[in-house]
């Protein structure tokens, strides 16, 4: 979960709905910085099912000590059985979404010490060495379209996160290709610009369902739960516009 404080409560986005509007920014991106036409279908559905098999409601799995909502970055240990669960799904879908999630799996554990997420990581480059033979790809062409999903990844969390309210400069995105990050602002009229333009159209509009809380602390996941009125939604929108327009 994403979680800010709001005045009374807190405002809930889930990993799901984060993921979708990473795919929904992918699908509008430049087409030319996707390298693999072919796997376009695939590519998109490997941003949209990255973060799935979340959240599981499990005693207190999704609170803090103090029992406020537990945003995803307060996760101190790896949710190995989370990642396990998007590996094994995508292996009856598309090999390439293998390739992707694997990616982005060794992006977001590499550096852990644990063994058993060493030995995950191992069995998945395993995995996908098999299958860049078996599709005849080319390891760079492969890691530029994970760029390109990192890239939305990156940007839908900016989003979803605030970050661009938590920084006096304009939030710097490592770019899809190249070496010129990409600048994510927000205009004193609420719009948004990103520079470099990378967006097929001059104007997008983008939307993510979030969720408030009516109360602040709770005693288990449950409670948690049955304060979330998941059949009514609120929605966030960020509208895009390329300088000049």
């Amino acid at each position: 979960m994403i979680v800010s404080p709001i005045n009374k409560g807190w405002k809930i986005i889930f990993h799901k709905a984060h993921a979708l509007l990473a795919m929904d920014i992918g699908l509008k991106l430049d087409r030319s910085l996707w390298p693999l036409p072919k796997y376009w279908a695939a590519g998109m559905e490997s941003i949209g099912e990255h973060d799935n098999d979340q959240p599981k409601w499990l005693e207190r799995d999704n609170l803090t000590e103090s029992g406020a909502p537990l945003d995803y970055r307060q996760r101190k240990e790896v949710d190995l059985e989370q990642a396990k669960a998007v590996a094994n799904s995508a292996k009856y879908k598309s090999s390439f979404i293998v390739l992707m999630v694997a990616a982005h799996f060794q992006k977001l554990y590499g550096e852990s010490k644990e063994l058993k997420v060493q030995k995950f990581l191992e069995e998945m480059k395993e995995a996908c060495d098999e299958i860049l033979v078996n599709l005849n790809l080319e390891k760079k062409q492969v890691t530029q379209c994970y760029e390109f999903l990192r890239f939305c990844d990156d940007l839908s969390l900016a989003l979803c996160q605030n970050d661009f309210e938590n920084h006096k400069e304009a939030v710097q995105i490592e770019p899809i290709a190249g070496e010129e990050k990409i600048s994510l602002s927000q205009l004193p009229n609420g719009e948004f610009l990103l520079d470099p333009w990378i967006f097929e159209e001059d104007e997008v509009v983008f939307n993510a369902e979030c969720f408030t809380t009516t109360t602040d602390f709770y005693n288990e996941d449950a409670e948690l739960k049955n304060d979330l009125d998941l059949l009514h939604p609120s929605e966030k929108k960020y509208l895009f516009k390329k300088r000049g327009i």
